[in-house]
């Protein structure tokens, strides 16, 4: 994510494209609010976080990031452990992350799942569990008052997961129904078939429900094996962000962790191969619009392209309706609902990608629209004013991002994961004020001359079968 990534990034792409096509039907006739203009009076502009992290050293040898934050009595833990997601489900197990992930909120330690939910509920505890492609990832938030037993409850998550057959049986049939309608979604299988071009076959680009056969044959003992193998100390990386001192934060984490021990290191995945098809590729199928997905090389997090980038591709296409693919296809030819690209910028495959959907007699219009536009963003740059408006909207919006705590620790997270450094809240700003008008257009022109790959489902006649 970025994590901002999580869990499918592309699927991701598209369903924030769909959310935001139905808030503009359904406030197509009323007066538009000037979004940009609010965040460029909002008193965030230029605030930064007064506290900074800090770490902490548990009493097993693991590291923490601690932010406080006492404005409310909460505190919300966020943590994963690395080489654990579906990328690293073993041939035969694909799926096994995400089977697992579902497993362990049913029940833990000697409780029933009954006796499970009830505390939760009952302590205003919320636990999620997700399998990303690289990360199996865990968040927690819960009422100060409760930290103990959210800690204790955790802590039997982790080593004493309660795997019951029969919720065995259920959750398989489940992922394996959630698998036949990911087939039958043209959105998914555009999704899936772009992901395995585009990152050739590599484990990450697999499909992260699995496949039905291995699924089939899972059982509670996989769950238990799988908690084996990767709940690890030399993997986990956390970030808790709440109303505590830092005495207390240990003292919850040397309890949440407590018994969890080293393991063997784990091989890292194969490196990724981008293959950016210039061909035009359809899949063939009956329906009554065309979706396209396209990709071209980007930048990763840390490198010196990364913002200037950002910025280029926020007036291309990432900054919703007001981007320049939106005004042009959506507002000024009527194409489209909404065209979006986005900035992926994982540290192995760094992209470019975006989205768009029309009718099949509007197809070809918007396709010539995107390549213009893509042409004139290498050829031309930008404009300083679209330059100012941008660097103003992020500086002036980063804030508001982290309304939750939640938000704030699933922040520290990514900082870890991409090496952002620990002072990242305090000189996110400072990077983004730095950027200058000449080294955006050097992006856009370094970024936007590379044709962008093309796949579409729908009945595009037009495209490569």
């Amino acid at each position: 994510m970025t994590f901002k990534r999580t869990v499918c990034w592309v699927l991701n792409l598209f369903f924030i494209g769909v959310f935001i096509v139905a808030l503009w039907v359904l406030f197509a006739n009323k007066k538009q609010l000037d979004d940009q203009k609010i965040v460029a009076q909002s008193q965030l502009k230029g605030k930064t976080f007064s506290a900074v992290p800090v770490e902490l050293k548990l009493k097993n040898g693991a590291s923490a990031w601690l932010m406080a934050e006492h404005s409310a009595p909460l505190v919300a833990l966020d943590f994963y452990f690395d080489k654990a997601g579906y990328a690293f489900d073993d041939e035969g197990k694909e799926g096994l992350a995400v089977f697992s992930a579902s497993m362990l909120l049913k029940r833990a330690g000697d409780m029933d799942d009954e006796t499970f939910q009830n505390l939760l509920n009952e302590n205003a505890i919320e636990l999620e569990v997700k399998a990303l492609d690289d990360i199996f990832e865990i968040s927690l938030t819960t009422p100060k008052e409760n930290l103990n037993i959210a800690a204790k409850l955790l802590n039997a998550v982790l080593l004493e997961p309660n795997i019951n057959e029969n919720d065995a049986e259920v959750t398989k049939r489940r992922q394996m129904a959630a698998i036949d309608m990911q087939n039958e979604s043209p959105e998914a299988v555009l999704n899936q078939k772009f992901k395995e071009r585009l990152l050739s076959g590599h484990p990450k680009a697999r499909l992260s429900l699995g496949k039905k056969e291995d699924v089939a044959a899972f059982s509670g003992q996989d769950v238990k094996a799988f908690a084996n193998v990767h709940f690890k100390l030399n993997n986990l990386k956390t970030a808790l962000v709440g109303d505590v001192s830092e005495d207390e934060a240990i003292s919850f984490l040397n309890t949440v962790f407590d018994g969890l021990e080293n393991g063997q290191d784990q091989e890292n995945l194969q490196p990724v191969e981008l293959n950016f098809v210039q061909k035009e590729e359809n899949i063939e199928r009956d329906m009554p619009q065309v979706i396209s997905l396209f990709a071209a090389p980007g930048a990763a997090r840390l490198d010196d392209d990364f913002y200037p980038l950002y910025v280029a591709n926020e007036i291309f296409g990432g900054s919703g309706l007001s981007s320049r693919l939106n005004i042009r296809a959506r507002e000024k030819e009527g194409l489209t609902y909404g065209a979006y690209t986005y900035l992926d910028s994982d540290k192995d495959a760094p992209h470019l990608i975006g989205t768009f959907s029309s009718s099949l007699e509007n197809y070809e219009k918007m396709r010539e629209i995107l390549l213009d536009e893509w042409q004139k963003m290498a050829t031309e740059g930008v404009t300083i004013q679209e330059f100012e408006a941008i660097k103003n909207n992020m500086l002036s919006s980063f804030y508001l991002r982290f309304s939750k705590l939640g938000s704030i620790a699933r922040q520290l997270l990514y900082m870890q994961k991409e090496k952002l450094g620990i002072d990242f809240f305090q000189k996110r700003n400072e990077y983004v004020s730095n950027i200058s008008f000449e080294v955006v257009n050097a992006a856009a022109k370094k970024y936007f001359m590379n044709q962008p790959s093309m796949l579409t489902i729908g009945n595009n006649n037009n495209g490569e079968k």
